[in-house]
């Protein structure tokens, strides 16, 4: 079974088994005939590593944990061990594994153990009496497994995360310490801890940069706080912190009140995020790029709120039966879900556009996930939570139902490989995919036939009078979120606004780029301490991870991506054109725009811009053309023979093309008489099974 393909997990009453999955572009699945795998019977749930690689499976019937390959079933190791729960670490070098204490595991060390998940070897154990599934696991390491973190009474320790063996590096004292978690993501290290509210005293939150931590970076103090759960970006940039109390205190919900805490890892923004709708909060989730998030709140129907990195408000989805969040691992999809004791609901949103492409339902929903390429949704219902019409529905993003399997017998478990990122394209959703309401994709039932009502009578009740439109909620429509709310609920004065609207733009410009040059000054001076103190520990710190990779040429692939580069290129040609005209009017401009004039007042450009994919060597001329459309340049080579370009240096036998003078120009027809605005360089690059397609090189 490819590694890079689909596949699936499924444990139920027949046993544990990988099953291959649907295809990521034909949208047709064969379940029946797809290729399977059969593991060890397994009545525990079972682990994939988070690159998908490695599957942990629990023998509880022969005290065993094994450890499989999941591209092709190979064992790689049998861990004896009654465990109740296993979790391989980040990169899936290790399994952590928690079984019931006995006297022998006292003595041998412990209940609560770390193994090398190739080998199978024990590591290290520690002794662990109650189990709770809120704080697994127990022991929680880095992104790149170089620190390892444990609660202990009042405190974390840090252990060196390759050899815990070796003693606690560091410790964080906090009295009364209830909860912590630690960021995702590189170097400097982040640890968030939680205190509950004790009689008077209120909650505290902490946030501390190893390896400082005895100062925290930040501290948050709140009343009404008795649980807290830590929702990190996928960078480890920000944590939006979830506290609830059991009583509510203004009597309005049976179910307690539930409040947002908003910081940013480097301690320079905090605070309550302030909500539209009272209510409880019922769903919080960041999108993969760690960019944006999403709030689920309120009474029912419940609303949804998209916020960026800074805590602002930006999009509102409106209200509907909803109270769960679910990103596609890529982040342009998303699916907005009531599960539970709403009907099960779905809207799946193109996040990018803003756009709803389906509302359907799925009734009976117990379990949910997108696949790894964006393109399915899947649901299912398990036992026990329903005893009865067990099974799963795999649906397209627009909510077309690709396949549907009910089963005789019961089903425990169903999840998707996960997949390292990069794995697949992100792919945007088909012109064609458009808004579906639920009767057009829905796996209940089909409805009974109504009766015939003349259409004199349509609308009316039996005595002829119109019916009465009423409804027990105000549903609201999706909208952009504008206004002189701040980034964490300081409401303005009337007529007020932020800082950042008091200021020209040259001005905010330059402040942005102060703050950014703060703040990568800041981090690197981190990042140095945080080396220093791994060094000093015995610890091969990884190489510096703030500095940018170069990922070599970017390809556009897609139509779409390359007409927002031609838009783009459109763009500063209009910028270009309107500072030329201000200046001629006699309007004085600014240093930083006679300085962009200076820098673009040369060249000339020839033509217009339409992008589109070369589909075989006969329309490399057709390219060549788009290519001196949108960088044209005055002659600085030769041209390959009958392609008619002036400044596109072509050579149409190699597999890689360059494309030379690739510089941008207005038309010699614009009121800027063919000056430069930008340079771009372009490769043709020739594909064995997609043709030509243009990649532009990294500056």
């Amino acid at each position: 079974m490819d590694s890079k393909a689909h596949q699936l997990l499924l444990r139920d009453e027949q046993g544990l088994k990988l099953k291959a999955g649907p295809s990521t572009g034909g949208y047709q699945y064969e379940y029946s005939t797809a290729q399977t795998i059969a593991l060890c019977p397994s009545k525990l749930d079972v682990e994939y590593s988070s690159d998908g690689s490695l599957v942990a499976a629990i023998d509880s019937d022969n005290g065993l944990v094994v450890v499989y390959e999941s591209s092709n079933g190979k064992e790689l190791c049998k861990i004896k061990s009654n465990a109740a729960i296993a979790s391989f670490s980040p990169m899936g070098n290790f399994l952590l594994t928690w079984e019931k204490l006995t006297d022998d595991l006292q003595k041998s060390g412990g209940n609560l153990r770390v193994w090398d998940s190739k080998s199978g070897a024990e590591l290290s154990a520690f002794s662990q009496k109650s189990f709770s599934k809120e704080s697994w696991p127990y022991l929680k390491w880095t992104s790149d497994e170089l620190i390892a973190c444990m609660q202990i009474t009042n405190g974390v320790h840090l252990y060196n995360g390759k050899d815990i063996k070796k003693g606690v590096l560091a410790k964080i004292e906090q009295e009364k310490l209830a909860s912590f978690s630690v960021a995702p993501g590189p170097l400097p290290y982040k640890i968030a801890t939680f205190v509950p509210e004790v009689k008077d005293q209120p909650a505290t939150m902490k946030l501390f940069s190893y390896p400082n931590v005895t100062e925290p970076v930040a501290t948050k103090k709140m009343f009404r706080a008795n649980d807290a759960s830590f929702l990190w970006s996928p960078t480890g940039t920000a944590v939006v912190i979830r506290t609830s109390t059991d009583v509510d205190s203004t009597g309005k919900s049976y179910y307690g009140e539930s409040k947002l805490t908003f910081f940013s890892a480097d301690g320079r923004t905090e605070g309550n995020v302030a909500l539209s709708k009272e209510g409880p909060i019922h769903d919080v989730a960041w999108s993969p790029s760690g960019k944006e998030f999403v709030v689920v709140y309120g009474f029912m129907p419940a609303k949804a709120t998209l916020f960026d990195e800074k805590c602002k408000a930006i999009f509102d989805f409106g209200t509907g039966s909803r109270n769960t969040i679910s990103w596609a691992p890529h982040g342009r999809f998303l699916l907005l879900g009531g599960f539970g004791n709403i009907s099960g609901n779905l809207e799946f949103w193109d996040n990018n556009r803003k756009k709803l492409i389906a509302n359907i339902k799925a009734p009976g929903t117990t379990n949910w996930s997108w696949s790894p390429c964006s393109r399915y949704f899947l649901t299912a219902t398990l036992f026990p939570r329903l005893r009865v019409d067990n099974g799963f529905v795999i649906f397209k993003y627009d909510g077309t139902i690709v396949h549907q399997e009910k089963l005789t017998h019961q089903l425990y478990q169903i999840s998707w490989r996960p997949s390292k990122a990069g794995t697949f394209p992100d792919r945007p959703a088909s012109p064609s995919a458009g808004a579906k309401s639920s009767s057009t994709a829905s796996t209940s039932e089909p409805a009974a036939p109504k009766a015939y009502v003349p259409p004199h009578l349509r609308g009316k009740d039996n005595t002829g009078n119109a019916r009465p439109t009423f409804s027990l909620h105000d549903y609201e429509q999706a909208s952009k979120v504008g206004g002189s709310t701040s980034a964490l609920g300081r409401q303005l004065p009337p007529g007020a606004y932020e800082d950042e609207h008091q200021v020209s733009k040259s001005a905010m410009r330059k402040k942005k780029a102060k703050e950014k040059a703060q703040r990568e000054q800041e981090a690197a001076q981190a990042l140095a301490e945080t080396q220093k103190a791994l060094a000093a520990a015995g610890i091969d710190s990884m190489p510096d991870q703030t500095a940018k990779q170069d990922d070599g040429p970017k390809t556009y692939t897609n139509e779409e991506e390359i007409n927002k580069r031609i838009k783009a290129v459109n763009k500063k040609i209009k910028q270009a054109e309107a500072l030329r005209e201000d200046e001629k009017s006699g309007k004085e401009l600014n240093a930083d725009q006679k300085k962009k004039v200076e820098k673009r007042d040369r060249g000339a450009q020839h033509g217009s811009a339409k992008g589109s994919r070369l589909k075989s060597e006969n329309n490399l001329k057709g390219v060549t053309q788009h290519l001196g459309g949108v960088v044209g340049a005055r002659d600085e080579g030769p041209l390959s023979p009958g392609l008619g370009t002036t400044g596109v240096d072509v050579d149409a036998g190699s597999s890689n093309v360059p494309v030379k003078g690739s510089e941008l120009h207005t038309p010699r027809h614009s009121p800027f008489n063919g000056s430069l605005i930008g340079r771009i360089e372009y490769e043709i690059v020739k594909n064995k099974h997609r043709g030509f397609r243009l990649k532009e090189r990294k500056r």
